[in-house]
């Protein structure tokens, strides 16, 4: 038999505070109930990278997760990101070396209309 676990969703701004404040107390009563405690990238920039194929669909396996009779997730509040985080995230990951298209406002064409899609 496994050992029981906890999916923590990893996400950004102000929930990611939370996490980073209440993780380790959440992570010192499971370690002593022999529960594990393990982290989903369900943040705006794991979520950008997911759609074009550079992570893995966090969100769809959390939702899988909540399916089975022993998932367990503490998922914080869910991001709702404007068009201009978006643009800024896709940014930030273009420099990280990340290549990914940018995000089109007024789609012209078919590809970019499944860019934003």
């Amino acid at each position: 038999m496994s050992l029981p676990k906890i999916i923590w969703s990893k996400i950004d701004e102000a929930p990611a505070l939370a996490t980073y404040s209440l993780l380790p107390i959440v992570n010192a009563f499971t370690k002593a109930a022999g529960v594990s405690v393990v982290e989903s990238d369900i943040s705006l920039a794991g979520r950008v990278l997911a759609s074009q194929g550079l992570a893995e669909d966090e969100l769809s396996k959390l939702g899988e997760v909540v399916l089975q009779p022993d998932g367990n997730v503490i998922k914080l509040p869910n991001i709702s990101a404007s068009v201009g985080q978006l643009k800024d995230c896709i940014a930030e990951l273009q420099d990280q070396g990340y290549d990914i298209p940018n995000y089109p406002e007024e789609p012209a064409n078919a590809e970019e209309e499944a860019i934003q899609a």
